[in-house]
């Protein structure tokens, strides 16, 4: 009887834990419903509204807390970027995001603009997960790898990949040490991982972006990497309304600035994505959403804060001076451009002087400048140095510069595609290019103010070169400055640029003629 009880009692244990099993299974299971997935990119600090364009973190937080089953995620370049978010090197926008409700933060290339300890700093701050699956230093994963949320009963694996271009682009002492894995294999591997733990939805924020880059492109990732469902993108700063689809991958990216919110809806049957489908939220929509009152409490103190700091007047322009990509400062000569870089020229006391195009990043207006108006025209924070260079050398820093500049059949510049961060302004020279040329072969001539005509096989005459630390230690692939002993070091880009301006008050633009094209 004893061995009968033990037999029945056996067989009992077996049945409960199968069902127990199949119980735990089934619960894996999303019901039949509906999630959203709001996003953002690209924002660059931008998180107060202007009334304008920019819809501010308050009334995204809103949006978050009006939309039922949603989760908020960022795909990079948030961190730096406008006053508000140097000043204090990033904490309060990571602060900001944290009381928005965001669950997550893919990394962008700019979010390196503070250092590696700064960036391990600010992922606590926020209190979130800052995805990076394919960046290892010393053999380990250096921030979050994957993530994995249950919204409604729907199982959402969500891993980051940031352009392996950053190796390139970011300044090079703060990525040194870190490595950044080819975006197709690491993916690869994070979905296998996922697969495994019976997510319903894998999501994969990005930060390559889907027009032409140094690096993998976000179609590419799609139509190589099976099992991704939805690629949520940054860094070509591209509005798609309706979302691209590649290879049965929803790609979607909400522009940048903040000037619109992505909005992704994914409807479940028992467990099966029946639809996805994308849209944008819009700066006049989100106009009518009342805004987060704490957080936009939090946003006026900060404001309120920084005003005597970035509303104090430094000088005047009598014109306007753009800081537009293309055309503007990343494909040609540009006003502004031109007194960045004299003002790099004047405060180091150097022969020549460049700035890459992707430093630029805000307008001069005509009327007063304001502290605050240079920090927005040249945010990252950059030091200035000198280096002696000979003219073989500026000749290779030249066709570095003009590299990028794409053009049609007709020999004119495709400003659609040419658009690159590396596009030099320059000052106490002029140069002549042909961008129909093979890259390498693209420049010319090279003659200094003086009149000097240099010699590209000239490798010992020296020339004092003023440019950012960025450009200095190899940002945007000038490599070929890199290892070349520092003269000096001055202060900070802005600072020499704000005491320009209130030397040569009021400004005006300086003529054209430094960069030409030979088709002029």
């Amino acid at each position: 009887m004893k061995k009968l009880v033990l037999t029945l009692m056996a067989i009992l244990v077996t049945i409960l834990l199968l069902a127990g099993t199949v119980g735990c299974n089934a619960g894996e299971a999303a019901p039949t419903t509906e999630i959203t997935i709001l996003h953002t990119n690209d924002m660059h600090g931008r998180i107060a509204g202007d009334g304008e364009y920019i819809i501010g973190i308050d009334r995204i937080a809103a949006i978050r807390q009006n939309t039922p089953n949603s989760i908020l995620i960022d795909a990079g370049d948030t961190l730096h970027g406008l006053p508000i978010a140097t000043l204090s090197r990033g904490e309060d926008i990571a602060s900001l995001m944290k009381d928005a409700g965001y669950i997550a933060m893919g990394l962008g290339n700019h979010e390196f603009n503070y250092g590696q300890d700064r960036l391990i700093e600010l992922r606590d701050i926020a209190g979130f997960p800052f995805l990076a699956s394919n960046v290892v230093k010393n053999g380990e994963q250096f921030l979050d790898d994957t993530l994995i949320v249950d919204v409604d009963g729907v199982k959402i694996g969500i891993f980051g990949i940031v352009t392996e271009a950053t190796s390139g682009s970011a300044m090079p002492d703060y990525v040194r040490g870190l490595s950044f894995g080819d975006p197709i294999e690491v993916s690869r591997l994070r979905v296998a991982e996922l697969q495994e733990q019976n997510v319903h939805l894998v999501v994969a924020i990005c930060h390559l972006g889907i027009t032409p880059y140094a690096g993998t492109l976000s179609t590419e990732l799609a139509s190589q990497v099976p099992g991704i469902d939805i690629i949520i993108d940054g860094h070509s700063h591209t509005g798609l309304p309706d979302g691209i689809v590649e290879n049965g991958v929803l790609i979607v990216q909400a522009g940048h600035n903040g000037s619109s919110i992505g909005k992704v809806t994914v409807s479940f049957d028992d467990g099966v994505i029946e639809s996805k489908t994308a849209s944008l939220i819009s700066f006049d929509e989100a106009m009518e959403v009342d805004p987060d009152e704490f957080v936009a409490g939090k946003i006026s103190v900060l404001l309120n804060s920084m005003a005597v700091i970035l509303e104090t007047v430094i000088g005047e322009s009598n014109v306007s001076m753009s800081s537009d990509r293309s055309p503007g400062v990343r494909t040609q000569e540009m006003p502004l451009g031109s007194i960045v870089a004299d003002a790099y020229r004047e405060a180091a006391d150097a022969d020549i002087a460049v700035s890459n195009g992707g430093d630029i990043r805000a307008d001069i207006n005509e009327g007063a400048i304001t502290k605050g108006d240079v920090i927005s025209v040249l945010p990252f924070g950059n030091t200035l140095m000198v280096k002696n260079i000979t003219p073989a050398v500026l000749f290779d820093v030249l066709e570095n510069s003009v590299s990028g500049i794409v053009t049609d059949d007709d020999g004119n510049i495709d400003y659609e595609l040419s658009p690159q961060g590396r596009f030099l302004q320059i000052s106490g020279f002029n140069f002549l290019y042909d961008p129909t040329a093979p890259e390498s072969q693209r420049v010319l001539s090279v003659i200094l103010d003086n009149g000097t005509v240099l010699q590209r096989s000239d490798d010992s005459t020296l020339i004092s070169l003023a440019a950012s630390n960025y450009i200095m230690t190899g940002g945007d692939y000038y490599t070929m400055l890199e290892e070349l002993p520092v003269l000096r070091e001055l202060g900070s880009a802005d600072e020499a640029l704000a005491e320009f301006i209130q030397k040569y008050s009021p400004i005006d633009a300086p003529p054209p003629g430094r960069i030409i094209l030979s088709t002029d």
